[in-house]
Order: structure tokens, then sequence, then C-alpha cells
């Protein structure tokens, strides 16, 4: 039995398209451009060693990194701790740039300290002028140049040493110059910061009508792109994508079994007018009921399932508003089979192999990502609005079961039951 965590929505989550998580861009810079100056609006920390109020870009390398998230991503920060200590002795400083919402990022770092410099930049004013549309590492040279970008969080000894060695190359080995590339134990780094898919990137060939088209995947990739014109679930299940197209949870949904399989398929439609996403939802649902031959109604029958409720004369967790932050969530589960299976290898498991929750939305949204994953449907019965932050992970040496941490630090209580659930009943017509 090995631990995995399983992101809620591994497949069907909507695509953000556009600027980029920081905003629009200010500046395009790349590998061996000047840097841009460092914008902030505070020095949260400073190296104990640092004598100057902001960081000098000039006589060492400097690594930046930048993070949306710091308060609920406590392991990144001991990595990043450790790997400042690391070269303590060596010409580098790190700069840790950050604009979460000071309410959870200063309790964060009063638990969790960072070592070298940590900037607050709320309008991520430093992440545009480099151009950022995601969190990478920036190397800055001793003659204040950039040396290379590369996507991630924690910059790695192996990159850290070529660039402080001038090792680094901005072309990835190819098979002419693996040779060489292992030879000179060169490291490539990119030349600019890795751009976020946009909405043409994935806009289909299609001459524009009202069709939906559905083929056989023929690509690797898997993926829920759209815009207001378009629409396409690119190498799908049909289970994913009535989860996707009837907004349900695949335990909710009931397939014959000839069409019930791990085929995968390309749903696309490329409309001559914008339209509504319910509008475009209709017309994927049409065309797959169409397409496979298929009929669907709603029967609803007593089941077992698990339901969540909230422990009698108990607080609700700490609610927090919209401006709190984004929604967020994770379930980690003991799974059989160990880290080699594929996403679509892993089987629903029962309760008792849940070991962590790191929820921030609704009751309705936590209670979704775990029917996601478990073995059963998940009710709702908390009577809980708003949204809430949930964060519990059994220790590596429990003393406790998770459901019973997870009733002490919240409320929140897990229980099997059986209730009277509506599903989405499939069937083929008759031809």
């Amino acid at each position: 039995m090995l631990s995995r965590l399983l992101p809620a929505f591994v497949l069907m989550a909507p695509m953000a398209f556009g600027q980029g998580i920081f905003g629009t861009p200010t500046g395009h810079p790349r590998a061996g451009d000047a840097s841009p100056d460092l914008v902030f609006q505070e020095v949260l920390s400073a190296p104990a060693a640092g004598s100057s109020s902001s960081p000098n870009l000039s006589g060492q390398v400097t690594v930046l990194s930048f993070f949306p998230d710091t308060s609920h991503n406590p392991k990144p920060v001991a990595d990043w701790n450790a790997r400042v200590d690391e070269y303590a002795q060596r010409h580098v400083q790190f700069v840790w740039i950050t604009g979460e919402d000071k309410r959870t990022l200063m309790p964060a770092l009063a638990r969790h300290p960072i070592k070298g410099w940590v900037l607050y930049d709320p309008g991520g004013a430093t992440a545009k002028a480099f151009g950022l549309d995601t969190p990478v590492n920036v190397y800055v040279g001793p003659d204040r140049k950039i040396v290379g970008f590369q996507q991630g969080y924690i910059p790695d000894e192996a990159t850290l040493n070529a660039v402080l060695e001038g090792r680094i190359v901005l072309e990835r080995p190819t098979p002419a110059t693996i040779t060489t590339f292992r030879e000179n134990n060169l490291v490539a780094l990119d030349s600019a910061p890795a751009r976020m898919p946009r909405a043409e990137d994935y806009r289909p060939h299609l001459t524009p009508s009202h069709t939906v088209h559905i083929t056989p995947s023929t690509a690797s990739q898997r993926g829920n792109f759209g815009s207001d014109d378009y629409w396409v679930l690119q190498g799908v299940t049909l289970k994913e994508a009535i989860e996707e197209l009837y907004d349900v949870s695949s335990i909710r949904s009931e397939l014959p079994a000839t069409v019930n399989t791990a085929k995968r398929y390309d749903f696309a439609a490329l409309l001559p007018h914008p339209e509504s996403r319910a509008a475009m939802k209709e017309r994927f649902k049409q065309a797959l009921l169409e397409h496979f031959h298929l009929s669907v109604s709603h029967e609803g029958r007593l089941t077992n399932v698990y339901v969540v409720s909230l422990e009698p004369g108990r607080r609700p967790p700490v609610e927090r508003t919209s401006e709190f932050g984004s929604r967020s969530s994770s379930v980690g589960l003991s799974v059989a089979g160990g880290w080699g299976q594929s996403v679509e290898e892993l089987k629903p498991e029962s309760l008792e192999a849940l070991y962590s929750i790191g929820e921030r939305g609704t009751m309705d949204e936590l209670c979704r990502d775990l029917e996601g994953s478990l073995d059963r449907p998940v009710v709702n019965e908390t009577n809980l609005e708003g949204r809430y932050r949930i964060e519990v992970q059994l220790p590596a040496d429990p003393k406790a079961s998770f459901l019973t941490m997870l009733r002490e630090r919240t409320g929140l209580v897990i229980r099997p039951g059986q209730r009277r659930i509506t599903f989405l009943k499939f069937k083929a017509d008759e031809r």
C-alpha cells in the first residue's frame, strides 16, 4: 500500500486562458537581457547578514521564485530553507516573492519562517515585469543579466551548480547533442518563461457550425479547452464526458457495458457565434446521445453512501469569504498498486483509505471532491453555507484514525449510511 495524493479534478477542470495568474505582462525579457528592477510593496524578511533594505541584483547569483500561495505549502518552504542553508557560503541570494493575502500569509510566516529575502508584491508587479504567466524560477547572474528561466518553485542543486559554474545552455538536448551534454555536464534552461496556453492555441480547425464532432482520440494530450465560441474535450472516456456535461460524478451514472470502456474520444465544436457554456453543454449532450445511440433517464433508489455532517454542538470550521483565496482541493488516499499506476487505472477506494483532506471551498464542493475518489456517493448534511478551509492530514505514525482526527479538529463527521440517490441511467437505443 502506498499513499497517493489524488487531485479532485484530474481532468475536467476548465482551463483558464488569457493573461496568466499574475495579470497582463508589462515586459518580456529573455535570457541575456538585463534583469528588470524588483518592484514590491514591503520586505517581509531579509537574510540575517543582509545590510541593505532590498536585494542587490549585482555581484552574486540571484534566484527569484514566485509563490502565489505560501500559507498552504509548508513542504516547499522547508525545501526552500534547506536549499538556502546549503548555499549559505556561496555567492547566491534567494528571493521569495509572494502576493498572498496577508490574513493567511502572515500567520503562515510566523509558523514557518522563510529564509533569504521575502518580498511582498500583492499586485504581481515583478512577475509582470519578467513576463510571467505562471510561477517559475528566474536565475540572474552577477552581471545582473538573466541566465534563464525554469518551471517550478524550488531551485534544484544541479541547476544552481550549473549556473554558478557557467554550464547553462538555452537549448534542450537533441539526439545529436546529447553526448556533448553528458560529457560537459550541461544543464538546459528556458530562454523565456513558459507561456500559459491561450484560447486560440486549442481552437479546432473546423468550419464554424452548430455540429459537435465526436471522433476517436489519437492524441496523447487530454484536457478541457474552450472559449465563448468553441469547446474541446480531448482524450476523454465516455464516462468522463458525461461527468463534465451532466455535472454529475461518474459514480452516479450508469452506462451499458458496450460503451462503458476505456476508449477515448475527442468532442469538438466551433460555433458561428458566441454561446453560453450552458447552451454548449446542451449541444454536446444531444450529440453524445445521438453518436452513441443512447437515451438517458433519472432513477432514484436507496443506496449505500457516505454522509458528511457536523457533530452536534460543534462550531463550524472557520468560514472564509470569496476574497480569502482561490478554490483548491486535494484528497489523499492509500491506494494499492503503487506509484506506477496511471490516473485511469486508479479505482475508487473505501472510506478507510482516506488519510488527508485539503479543501478551500463549500461543503458541497468538499463532498463532490470526496465522491470523485471514494467508492460511494457522498451526501452533504452539514447544513453549512459559505466557504471553508479544511486541512487535516494523518501523520506518518498516527495514534488515531483520520476520521477521528477530522472530527476532533473540524467537527466534521463522515460515516457510512443509506440515502435515496438519483442516478443517471443510460440505455442503448434499440435499432
